[in-house]
């Protein structure tokens, strides 16, 4: 059957008339997810937060590693891990206060009203360009992948492999629940889990296959000195590659929504197993990667090994396909927000399957085109990252559990989270354009 649900599919779903919250529709104008009698399994809930936490930008670490050594890297790992856990569960009590199914929106104009529909816009940006970069790293990724697979002719075009991302990953997009793409998510953090192992491995057990560095004249050549600490001002640079490393709290309420017995326990569960997992692959991921070249270590690992490599040249697809199955976990914030504007800009009498529909329609045609004839988006995503991402994984969630719990003391905490996102937002805008 189609990935997509057609009309008569949709009708059908009125046979569970008997959710713990009723929602007019799966397509419904929240947007963010619906309560069904068989609800998804803890685990699957695990699986699509820790999938869109673990992106292309995992690879990344490494450099930031080599830019603050091993134990800032480290203690800055976890620490933002600490903050990401907070923020996630600051959210999902909110969710509960506000009633399920809840959203960005429905959380936000409770605790700031009038501001849902700014956040709405701010996550829908940040989505759609996050999303959009995914079909440009694949088209990146794989025409070097295949030159060493004895690819030729269109099968080393850039555009080709682009389309081809985007034939994968747009019938996804269309999936009104984002838990059905559990199965997806297992599938790539599978990758994950092999490019990490690969990484470990050229680290410490090299062999003739794992040399990482054949391609130079000395090993002096490829890697650099390695440290605990380094210098503040190289940390206070690789601040934001650490900030944003578990940016998934755009997908919390419609994961917590759909999930089977979502008590607050279970809810906290999902996201300490989320985000711990993240940890764990991260700081594998960055230290093996920093002490195998050290300082010399690239923005992007796999570039520092050997492009002859036929095993790098198998992590270049596995990559490629990790951020190919999370291009619809940006698409469905992204619909969700973009569908709760034109709500309250007065599109409440649209159908929820034909919005549904077209705004899941125009997502993927204005990403595909923007991938195929632009090859880096960096300082504008960078920006987007710097303002959008802060509000969400940082200032938002503190906010609103600061202003919605005034009886708990930990509403402090809330508050702290927030102003660390007001100091983040600048700051990073700063590193963004003083280099």
């Amino acid at each position: 059957r189609s990935a997509v649900m057609s009309s008569a599919d949709f009708r059908s779903l009125s046979q569970y008339n008997e959710p713990l919250i009723r929602s007019p529709s799966i397509y419904s104008s929240i947007g963010s997810g619906i309560y069904l009698p068989q609800g998804t399994p803890l685990h699957g809930g695990v699986f699509v937060l820790a999938n869109t936490i673990l992106g292309a930008g995992m690879l990344g670490l490494p450099f930031a590693f080599a830019a603050c050594g091993y134990l800032m890297g480290t203690l800055m790992l976890t620490g933002f891990g600490a903050c990401a856990t907070g923020a996630l569960v600051m959210l999902s009590e909110a969710a509960d206060h506000v009633g399920r199914p809840a959203s960005f929106n429905s959380v936000a104009e409770l605790a700031i009203p009038g501001a849902g529909i700014a956040f709405d816009a701010a996550i829908a940006i940040k989505c759609f360009g996050v999303a959009t970069s995914y079909l440009i790293v694949v088209g990146d990724s794989i025409p070097k992948a295949a030159v060493h697979l004895g690819a030729s002719g269109i099968l080393l075009e850039r555009r080709f492999w682009t389309l081809a991302a985007l034939a994968v990953a747009a019938p996804l997009a269309y999936m009104p629940r984002i838990t059905a793409l559990r199965h997806v998510s297992a599938v790539a953090l599978a990758c994950v889990g092999l490019i990490t192992v690969m990484i470990v491995v050229f680290a410490f057990s090299p062999s003739s296959d794992f040399d990482p560095y054949s391609e130079c004249e000395s090993i002096e050549q490829c890697k650099g000195p390695t440290a605990l600490v380094t210098n503040p001002s190289q940390t206070l640079h690789a601040l934001p590659l650490f900030v944003f490393s578990y940016t998934c709290h755009q997908n919390i309420f419609s994961i917590t929504n759909e999930l089977s017995d979502p008590t607050p326990q279970r809810n906290i569960k999902v996201c300490v197993l989320a985000v711990g997992a993240a940890l764990a692959v991260y700081i594998i991921l960055g230290a093996s990667g920093y002490s195998t070249f050290g300082g010399l270590v690239d923005h992007d690992i796999l570039a520092s090994y050997p492009s002859d490599n036929g095993i790098v040249a198998v992590a270049r697809l596995a990559i490629s396909l990790v951020v190919s199955c999370c291009y619809p976990l940006q698409a469905h914030p992204s619909r969700a927000c973009t569908t709760s504007i034109v709500r309250a800009c007065g599109g409440e009498d649209i159908d929820d399957f034909v919005l549904h529909m077209a705004i899941t329609t125009v997502f993927v045609l204005a990403s595909g085109s923007i991938a195929l004839v632009v090859t880096d988006l960096g300082l504008i995503l960078s920006v987007v990252g710097a303002t959008g991402s802060t509000t969400v994984s940082y200032i938002l969630p503190g906010a609103c559990y600061f202003i919605l719990f005034p009886e708990r003391p930990s509403r402090w905490l809330g508050f702290l989270l927030a102003c660390t996102g007001l100091i983040i937002m600048p700051l990073s805008l700063c590193l963004i354009f003083w280099k």
